[in-house]
């Protein structure tokens, strides 16, 4: 917790009571997620790539970053038509992947912290000359476009103090302590979110951390929780919540009296915020679990389908390249399976014929689209 709640702990601050069946439900549904994901019969790791490229995207979104779904999965397959919003996202995905990493060598950490800001904001985007990598040392504030410091909705900490603010920060991350997961890592972001230690990208890298701390914790199998979508969905509110936690004043030399009123706000505030958070998390876990039924059910129909028209054991291959990347060319496939270029042309043509996948009819570099599959991570 930052300074000026002096001699306070978040036990204080949290009511129990009434978060206790959120808690115990979004606990719940998360473990579900986790099975379900594990167990599916398209590659987990697969899905969590999809997943995690739809993450980046909302996450991005809330940011102002303007891209589609569609435009991504056709990134992948065709860099060519690259724009700064599609940068931007590939960098968030790229942040997050390398946080996986990261974490193989380093504790959740200011270290690995500035590594992911140096990827988010690298290669030229928009925020790439406010010192990618590095904590601000002059001072930042939030509001809306072209509003002065004096009209802000929030000014973070002096420069000064964001590194003591960050080690703090720090020590509260790894401590181990009887906070249950999904709270604690609630607290994190809204404290990360008050410090706001960068000039630029501080809500992505917050919301970053949030599948990189419940992996680490060992509360997920994988980095896989990704609740951006409920907090675009609700951004105002997001907002207004977190800017309600990065205001709170409590002082013990206050009279006895006021001491428990600002207790009692500041309880408010912050169990305000932390259903909100839960919600989220509930939401896209429920979520997500109907987007792998979906898939398992759509993958089981397109290899019998597949099969049916084409009598070859590469087939299952095929459909696997085709669930990676939804919008493909002819080389794509031709990348990741050795298939001569003639049967491979003819396996497609049957596949557009029975209306398992679309072309876009071009003679030269033709993509195909797998639009069942599209729909379903839209």
């Amino acid at each position: 917790m930052f300074s000026e709640t002096k001699h306070i702990t978040y036990d204080v601050l949290i009511d129990k009571e009434r978060l206790f069946n959120k808690v115990i439900k979004a606990n719940k549904e998360i473990a579900i997620y986790n099975e379900k994901l594990k167990n599916s019969k398209v590659r987990p790791s697969l899905l969590m790539d999809l997943f995690s490229l739809k993450e980046a995207l909302e996450s991005s979104k809330i940011e102002g970053t303007q891209a589609t779904m569609d435009e991504m999965l056709e990134y992948r397959t065709d860099e060519k038509n690259v724009t700064d919003d599609i940068k931007e996202v590939i960098n968030y995905h790229m942040a997050l992947q390398e946080g996986v990493y990261g974490l193989e060598r380093l504790p959740i950490s200011s270290r690995l912290i500035k590594n992911l800001h140096k990827t988010l904001l690298g290669g030229g985007v928009r925020g790439g000359g406010k010192t990618p990598g590095e904590f601000r040392t002059v001072q930042n504030y939030i509001g809306t476009s072209g509003c002065k410091i004096e009209n802000a909705s929030y000014i973070p900490p002096e420069p000064q103090l964001v590194d003591s603010y960050m080690s703090n920060l720090e020590k509260f991350i790894n401590e181990d302590d009887e906070t249950n997961d999904l709270i604690k890592i609630a607290l994190i972001h809204s404290q990360f979110e008050a410090i706001h230690p960068f000039l630029d990208g501080n809500g992505r890298i917050g919301r970053i951390l949030i599948p990189l701390y419940l992996y680490n914790k060992g509360f997920i199998s994988s980095a896989n929780l990704f609740v951006s979508e409920s907090l675009k969905k609700d951004k105002h509110k997001y907002y207004e919540l977190l800017n309600a936690t990065r205001v709170i004043v409590i002082d013990r030399e206050d009279d006895e009296e006021q001491y428990k009123k600002d207790i009692a706000v500041a309880r408010k505030i912050y169990s305000d915020w932390i259903d909100f958070f839960l919600s989220a998390c509930i939401n896209e876990s429920n979520k997500l679990m109907v987007k792998i039924e979906k898939i398992n059910e759509l993958y089981t129909g397109a290899i019998n389908q597949s099969i049916e028209i084409i009598d070859s054991s590469k087939m299952r291959e095929v459909i696997d390249v085709i669930f990676e990347f939804p919008i493909f060319t002819k080389s794509k496939i031709n990348s990741n399976i050795n298939i001569p270029t003639t049967t491979l042309d003819g396996y497609l043509r049957k596949l557009v014929e029975a209306k398992i996948i679309n072309s876009d009819g071009r003679s030269r570099n033709r993509k195909y689209y797998f639009y069942d599959l599209i729909n379903i991570l839209r």
